[in-house]
């Protein structure tokens, strides 16, 4: 808002001004002598004169009309130039004109050493109310060669300087508001985006605070050799900061990774830019010219970049691609006359104040939109974890409800069982003695009982191990004597031929161990052929890439009637082959195995061998840490 106004007041003053003529002569190698200056033909000039980067020295001869002011003032802008000299006479007592003298100025001198203590150069100029005054200023400068000579009168001057402080304290204040928004957004949110913003508007403060003087003249005004160096340092390392924010910016909003890595490369001439600076004047100027180079690339590729972001919501898609739009058009407008190649006007004298508000400006806006959308998405966030915590916790219960009557169904179903248990053992005992054929139907129903009850068991097992109420209790004891009990236990289990040590002790879960030796025994004599041999191998060994002892057991039977299993499908909890639905079972003993060895640490195995024989050998290896 205020710099809007900034030209408009500045050329306000311009009411006040001197009419003058203004022509132009350029010393490309700085050396001339004001005697052989005096003599060259000097082109006409515009008020306002910009030459872009230049070596050597810029000459402006500036023609002042007869004044009824026996004195004038004699202001040069812009406030960066590092030397400026003013070659003027002075009227003596009688009237007539003195001898040639020079007075300097800039900001490589301390501000003390001014003539006038005003913020902008200005010094005195003798006239004559009868003829022409004639001086000439001299500029060189590691800037651009940008000038404009005005002649005023006291009054007016003084005016303009006051003009001048008024809007300087409206923009600072504009910087100021925009820091404190930063510090707070800085402070609730501990975004990365957000510290770089500040440390960009803090850059911007003081930049500004260096282009109209204040630091000259508050706060460094006995410098030994002016705020060059330093005016110089603090335009790159401001470009420095603002290149570190638009590479996190850019990398934030999804661009592509090239965009990310060539923001990121310009921050690299910074340190090349500190060097030039501190070494030399012609040094300078290339820092500075580079910085206005890095500059609009920096613009551009960021115009171009935001058209691939990553951003869903159309208002912040457009606040971003308008955010580069315009610095890019700006840029284009102010930095071509700062390189000399379109003509300069007043808005053209402090281009980086306007350009580094609207940026500011623009930013916070950008990172606020982003804020709020963030805010919105947790609140929907929130909302969705409200709703699964709801239909988890309905789910939870119905599962509650399913497990106990789950619960409730296993032991009511093994009171039946139970009860044709002993109704078989009752009609044995009955005389006379049963037939043969009245022997193999109680044999087959207690088998059917059997395998009822060991279905309802591992059903048990399974929903106790999924509900999180299993529980594993770490106690020692001898794996190859809880094996042997394990083999005698079973029906079929003279067909088990065991390799083992005398003694194995182990530290594991007793209960969970002789769950799983149970179902790969039952599996193995369950489903190989009647009377074939089952081999179960037990030993200890240690393992170079774990630490701690692994009991290792190895259970072999060849494929019977059911055939092999689907490898991708064994441990599946429900499933059976299609050959072994004739033999009663669940589909759970194996998928109960695995979990209970994975649980504990271990793995398991599943291969199948071909035999010489034609048949197949089904192997299942168990790995358990047993210390």
């Amino acid at each position: 808002m205020c710099l809007v106004a900034w030209p408009a007041i500045t050329h306000a003053g311009q009411s006040d001004q001197v009419e003058v003529q203004r022509s132009l002569w350029a010393d490309p190698t700085g050396e001339a002598r004001f005697e052989d200056v005096m003599q060259q033909p000097f082109q006409p000039a515009p008020a306002i004169l910009s030459r872009g980067y230049k070596a050597g020295a810029t000459w402006m001869k500036v023609i002042v009309p007869p004044s009824a002011e026996a004195s004038l003032w004699v202001t040069v802008q812009p406030l960066y130039l590092d030397e400026i000299q003013l070659y003027s006479r002075r009227r003596e007592a009688d009237g007539r004109w003195g001898d040639w003298s020079m007075r300097r100025t800039g900001d490589r001198f301390p501000f003390h050493s001014r003539e006038l203590p005003t913020l902008n150069y200005s010094m005195t100029l003798d006239t004559s109310s009868t003829e022409s005054t004639v001086f000439y200023v001299r500029l060189t400068s590691t800037s651009t060669h940008a000038l404009y000579v005005t002649v005023r009168t006291q009054n007016s001057a003084l005016e303009f300087e006051g003009r001048t402080l008024l809007w300087l304290g409206v923009y600072l204040g504009v910087v100021l508001v925009l820091i404190w928004m930063s510090t707070l957004r800085l402070i609730i949110t501990r975004d990365l985006l957000w510290a770089l913003n500040l440390a960009f508007q803090i850059g911007t403060l003081i930049l500004t605070l260096f282009y109209l003087g204040i630091v000259a003249k508050y706060l460094m005004p006995d410098a030994p050799q002016g705020v060059d160096a330093w005016m110089s340092t603090v335009v790159c390392g401001h470009l420095f900061v603002g290149l570190i924010y638009y590479t996190v910016f850019v990398k934030h909003f999804g661009a592509p990774r090239w965009a990310v890595v060539l923001y990121a490369c310009c921050t690299l001439a910074f340190p090349v830019q500190l060097m030039w600076i501190w070494h030399g004047q012609e040094q300078a100027r290339l820092a500075v010219s580079l910085n206005s180079n890095l500059l609009l690339l920096s613009t551009v590729l960021g115009s171009v970049v935001a058209f691939v972001f990553k951003i869903q919501d159309q208002r912040l898609r457009w606040m971003i691609r308008t955010l580069y739009w315009t610095q890019t058009l700006y840029l284009m407008f102010f930095v071509l006359p700062l390189l000399g190649v379109t003509p300069m006007t007043v808005w053209h004298l402090y281009p980086a104040l306007l350009i580094n508000l609207l940026a500011s400006i623009s930013q916070h806006l950008v990172l606020t939109r982003r804020d709020q959308l963030d805010i919105e998405a947790k609140r929907r966030l929130q909302s969705e974890v409200a709703a699964t915590q709801l239909t988890l916790r309905a789910k939870q219960e119905q599962l509650a409800a399913s497990a106990s009557f789950l619960s409730m169904l296993l032991h009511e179903l093994k009171n039946p069982l139970a009860s044709i248990r002993i109704a078989v053992l009752n009609l044995l005992r009955q005389t006379p003695p049963h037939t043969p054929e009245q022997l193999k139907r109680f044999d087959h129903i207690q088998a059917a009982v059997e395998g009822m009850d060991k279905v309802l068991d591992r059903c048990r097992q399974v929903d106790k191990f999924e509900s999180g109420g299993w529980s594993v209790k770490l106690a020692e004891f001898d794996a190859v004597a809880i094996v042997v009990e394990m083999i005698a236990l079973h029906t079929d289990g003279r067909r088990v031929k065991l390799t083992a040590p005398p003694s194995l002790p182990v530290r594991l879960d007793e209960q969970g161990f002789q769950i799983v030796i149970a179902n790969l025994l039952d599996n193995a004599l369950g489903y190989s052929p009647a009377g074939s041999t089952v081999s179960l191998e037990l030993q200890a060994n240690v393992q170079e890439e774990a630490p701690g002892r692994r009991l290792q057991l190895r259970i072999c039977n060849k494929v019977g009637k059911a055939g092999a299993p689907d490898p991708k499908r064994l441990f599946e909890k429900y499933y059976r082959a299609e050959g072994a639905h004739q033999r009663t079972g669940s589909g759970l003993g194996l998928y109960l195995v695995k979990s209970l060895v994975e649980l504990r640490g271990g793995t398991i195995s599943h291969t199948v061998s071909p035999q010489h024989d034609g048949g197949d050998l089904v192997i299942f290896e168990v790995c358990l840490p047993c210390d």
